[in-house]
């Protein structure tokens, strides 16, 4: 069985200690396997405080990070790109300090509206920055993602085929496909071919509806995906990620455009999230033994 977590942004955008508590105390009352915890800046989160709390709540983590504008490995500006590469080298560190098993997101870019399409030579120039980010993570103990994003947050990695294209080209066992079904959603011809396509590399998975609201009350296809999901006998980490202007505050309410809120109770959502995905992940085993029988 999948391992299922609880993304922190369901309670809160900073993680400070009382927050901390606030997320694990809520995922071990609603019986997630782990929290996943955003990574905004590295040097801002307490990795011994979170290390110290999972190990109290006997609830363990992981972690997603996002590049920044200033610290980007899609620019063609070389020193935006060391900034990028130290960064995500930081968030290796401390996703390890912290106790996570990987550190997935959007780890090529910012997460932003880029004005025009990304340089052949960015392109090019991006695999020998992740065959020295593998190496590191190897180091580390950990796995690194590229969690493919909509066009509207990043020009670089929009499919989950573009993430196992610059996977496969470094050939490390440290890097994985992040897919995010939001995202998905948007950029994706056809989920079940989609999955398929990256099933020797996909390690993380998010779910979230169409919608950013709780699972369920959008439009998603959620058979279809999970579906894909056990036809490729994926048994990775799953998260349930969603977003409320209610919790998080302005900055990251305008990052990802969250101009209506779909829900005002983080309790109800997050009990009601893990019962969604248990519920799906059993239909589609059944389906699958149906199937196989």
């Amino acid at each position: 069985m999948n391992r299922l977590g609880m993304h922190m942004m369901l309670y809160t955008s900073e993680w400070t200690e009382p927050r901390a508590r606030t997320v694990l105390e809520r995922a071990k009352e609603f019986e997630y396997d782990f929290v996943e915890i955003l990574i905004f800046d590295p040097a801002s989160i307490d990795a011994a405080m979170t290390a110290r709390l999972s190990t109290e709540y006997a609830v363990p983590v992981e972690a997603t990070i996002c590049g920044a504008p200033t610290a980007d490995l899609s620019s063609d500006d070389p020193e935006t790109v060391r900034r990028g590469e130290a960064a995500i080298s930081r968030g290796i560190e401390v996703a390890s300090e912290m106790g996570a098993t990987l550190l997935g997101g959007p780890t090529f870019s910012a997460v932003q509206r880029y004005p025009s399409p990304p340089s052949q030579a960015a392109r090019e120039r991006i695999t020998d920055s992740y065959a020295r980010l593998a190496d590191r993570a190897t180091a580390a103990g950990i796995r690194l993602g590229l969690e493919a994003l909509n066009r509207y947050e990043s020009n670089f990695v929009n499919t989950v085929g573009q993430a196992a294209d610059i996977v496969r080209k470094v050939g490390s066992p440290a890097l994985f496909v992040h897919a995010d079904l939001f995202h998905m959603n948007m950029e994706e011809h056809h989920l079940p071919t989609a999955v398929a396509e990256v099933a020797d590399v996909l390690g993380y998975v998010h779910v979230a509806e169409s919608n950013r609201g709780a699972l369920g009350t959008g439009n998603t296809d959620w058979p279809t995906f999970f579906g894909a999901l056990a036809g490729i006998g994926y048994d990775g980490p799953i998260t349930f990620e969603s977003f409320s202007p209610t919790v998080l505050g302005e900055e990251m309410t305008s990052l990802i455009a969250l101009w209506r809120a779909q829900w005002t109770d983080p309790d109800e959502v997050a009990k009601s999230g893990i019962a969604f995905m248990r519920d799906h992940l059993q239909r589609s085993a059944r389906s699958g033994a149906h199937h196989g029988s």
